[in-house]
């Protein structure tokens, strides 16, 4: 009985297994075709290893294709952080600091992965990183992972969690070298809302 058995589970997760794998991509890709913005809210919170705390954020969010992503953060403290494909822009009480993406091979990269996890489209993820499906109960999982781990970079993975049904982005895990992790939940997330070209400028 348990050869029966074992010999039923390769068969289900070989022939089943990679077409539903790849009928996500399938699916994903066609929907981030026919998305050019998301917005929605959401709660951050930092997981701290080193003092065992957790610390608590929220605010909107907005993605525009293509490269541009703005979080505007309205507790515990007001202040945004806006990425294009050429810089980040950190505003905060009234100043903007900006940081180059062309000088900087990790925040770079990092752009590029959010630009993917935000818009769907996990295709333009850079090379330098892999990518690896799971399909959980309820949701849709993908870990992105930098393949060389020397490369310059402030994560050691990325955990993206979509919907089962619909493919909504729901969660986003960025994890630290520090073994730190934050954890990004979106909410009342809404498609193809008219967004400002302007909303995306310090």
């Amino acid at each position: 009985m348990k050869i029966v058995l074992v010999v039923l589970a390769m068969f289900f997760l070989t022939s089943f297994g990679p077409e539903t794998e790849e009928q996500f991509f399938n699916d994903l890709a066609k929907q981030s075709r026919e998305v050019a913005t998301v917005s929605g809210t959401f709660i951050q919170t930092k997981h701290i290893k080193v003092l065992g705390e957790k610390v608590e954020s929220g605010g909107t969010f907005f993605y525009k294709r293509s490269g541009n992503v703005r979080f505007d953060y309205s507790t515990p403290k007001t202040m945004s952080i806006i990425m294009t494909t050429s810089n980040i822009h950190i505003l905060s009480r009234g100043k903007a600091t900006t940081f180059s993406l062309e000088s900087q091979k990790g925040l770079s990269d990092l752009a590029g992965v959010m630009e993917a996890c935000m818009g769907g489209n996990i295709t333009s993820i850079p090379k330098t990183y892999k990518v690896t499906y799971e399909l959980k109960q309820e949701r849709h999982k993908l870990y992105i992972e930098p393949k060389n781990k020397n490369l310059i970079s402030p994560y050691t993975r990325i955990e993206l969690s979509l919907n089962k049904n619909n493919l909504s982005l729901e969660e986003l895990i960025l994890v630290e070298k520090t073994q730190d992790y934050t954890v990004y939940k979106f909410s009342s997330i809404t498609l193809n809302r008219s967004l400002p070209a302007t909303m995306f400028r310090p």
